[in-house]
């Protein structure tokens, strides 16, 4: 019932204005068009942000043991300046 509503609606609106309805076919192509171009864009997205994820993870780690190795030179320092023997006492 409804797709026959459909059909009569858009034949009188072909008599009608053959242009306008032309054009709102088309915009609705592009319009179909533009979802499709979406899907892969999307995945994209998701994509990227779990390497943007992923980066920050590894970055956090590249901090952390940035840190424990600048403690750790700093203890090896200041051992080597407590415990030198070549300094007079």
């Amino acid at each position: 019932m409804i797709n026959r509503i459909r059909r009569t609606v858009r034949s009188l609106a072909r008599r009608i204005a053959p242009s306008a309805y032309g054009k709102l076919e088309r915009l609705g192509d592009a319009d179909f068009a533009a979802m499709e171009a979406v899907a892969p864009l999307s995945e994209r997205v998701a994509a990227l942000e779990a390497e943007n994820a992923d980066l920050r993870q590894q970055l956090w780690e590249i901090r952390t043991d940035a840190r424990r190795v600048n403690e750790l030179y700093d203890l090896v320092i200041e051992r080597l300046r407590s415990d030198n023997p070549l300094r007079g006492s």
